[in-house]
């Protein structure tokens, strides 16, 4: 999935996650190469970069 939206829960590894002051951060990993970041506020994601062939 290499859209805006975040990616199915069951597609995504949990690389690390953290307590901090504000709560607890995620850091997840999709197969696609895409990345999450999730708090309790919020979702953030990182699509990878479209490759061409050369």
């Amino acid at each position: 999935m290499h859209t805006r939206q975040p990616h199915d829960p069951f597609a995504l590894t949990v690389v690390s996650s953290h307590r901090t002051s504000e709560g607890l951060v995620s850091y997840l990993h999709c197969a696609c190469g895409a990345w999450e970041v999730r708090t309790a506020r919020a979702v953030a994601a990182v699509s990878p970069p479209i490759r061409t062939i050369d």
